[in-house]
């Protein structure tokens, strides 16, 4: 699969990591020289220079027919550009635009972005419309299927809630993109405290999905009940015999 991202300073990186596989072939553009010249460095890909909306430097990227192309740019409307560009003049089957503004979210998916991503929105749309624990897990395909994004606001009755990322055994096959915490977007590390009321956003395989869920929406009890010892039984008084002498 042949993906693109475009600018982005921190979550470019950790996107980049993420879908760094065999499988995929990576193209990054980035319009500030530092963070491209870091990137190359420590990610060991190649960076174009550039800004992701002009024409010049995606065919400079070589971005004709990708798969997805993701753009990070710090405007809204630099990004909805870049994704307009992507598409029209190259082809670019999906373009995913983050957006800073959530009002952005319905009006550039109405000019034909195909998916749009804010933290804000999602964590208002969360709060404001969901009321029950189902509803608060949804799942975004890509590619056809077979890359799944989980969006999940976390409850207090879920057992991840108040443990950090580290110690709570979280399924290799899965990856947390980042987390939505009172309006504020975290990229995670180990350390992070997951807090009730976080949003979630998981990255896995279409086939983890029903795992991934399952490990997500587990409660207290049930994790308390699967990791306390087993109870053991009473000890049994055994009773002596004492043979009967004979005459």
């Amino acid at each position: 699969m042949h993906i693109v991202i475009a600018n982005g300073d921190s979550d470019a990186a950790y996107i980049i990591d993420m879908f760094n596989t065999k499988e995929n072939r990576l193209t990054v553009i980035n319009g500030n020289e530092a963070v491209a010249q870091t990137i190359m460095e420590r990610k060991h890909v190649a960076v174009t220079i550039g800004d992701p909306w002009h024409n010049t430097i995606l065919e400079a990227a070589r971005v004709y027919d990708a798969d997805i192309f993701i753009s990070l740019c710090k405007k809204d409307t630099d990004n909805f550009a870049s994704c307009v560009m992507a598409k029209r003049n190259f082809h670019v089957k999906k373009c995913i635009c983050a957006v800073s503004n959530p009002s952005n979210v319905d009006l550039y998916k109405k000019l034909g972005i195909d998916v749009v991503i804010s933290s804000t929105y999602l964590l208002a749309k969360s709060i404001k419309n969901e009321s029950n624990a189902e509803s608060l897990i949804k799942s975004l395909s890509l590619d056809n299927e077979k890359i799944v994004m989980i969006e999940a606001t976390l409850l207090p009755k879920y057992w991840i809630c108040d443990q950090a990322i580290k110690d709570m055994g979280f399924p290799k096959n899965a990856s947390i993109a980042y987390v939505v915490r009172n309006y504020n977007f975290i990229i995670p590390n180990g350390d992070l405290v997951l807090r009730p009321m976080d949003t979630l956003v998981v990255a896995c395989a279409k086939e983890n999905e029903v795992e991934i869920l399952r490990f997500l929406k587990r409660q207290k009890s049930t994790a308390e009940e699967l990791t306390a010892p087993a109870p053991t039984e009473a000890p049994v008084e055994k009773k002596s015999r004492r043979k009967k002498k004979q005459d």
